[in-house]
């Protein structure tokens, strides 16, 4: 497949009102604006799985793939972290956040919350909380 008809494939097999994942060149992928997001917005929300901190290697982050999708989730025994399901671990990092990960509306969920009025097409990024990339 070309990278056009690998696009379009995506494209047309996404559903969230809200959003879209897309291929960035360079980058890997990313979660965009279907539509004008006014703040506040539940942007999107998704089941997690929670596990204890002891399940994750202390290896360093970048030679584990499935350390780049997991987050600290609590202080509660078992369930320090925690795996987004939906496009929740697609969103990329920014010191410059528009969303925000918060708690879901039912138990063991996230939610992406629009930190500010967010128009059609603009990445949805959230800052994860220290450096991950040297800005060099």
């Amino acid at each position: 497949m070309t990278d056009q008809e690998i696009d379009a494939v995506i494209a047309e097999n996404q559903f969230h009102p809200n959003v879209v994942w897309r291929r960035i060149p360079g980058k890997g992928r990313g979660v965009f604006a279907r539509r004008f997001l006014p703040e506040g917005t539940c942007v999107e929300w998704a089941a997690v799985s929670c596990s204890p901190a002891s399940d994750l290697k202390t290896e360093e982050h970048r030679g584990c793939q499935a350390l780049h999708h997991v987050f600290t989730w609590g202080d509660e025994p078992g369930r320090e972290k925690a795996y987004a399901w939906g496009l929740l671990a697609l969103y990329n990092h920014s010191a410059t956040p528009d969303v925000e990960m918060s708690d879901g509306p039912v138990p063991d969920s996230m939610a992406a919350v629009a930190l500010r009025d967010i128009e059609v097409g603009e990445e949805l990024c959230f800052d994860y909380g220290y450096t991950w990339f040297d800005p060099r």
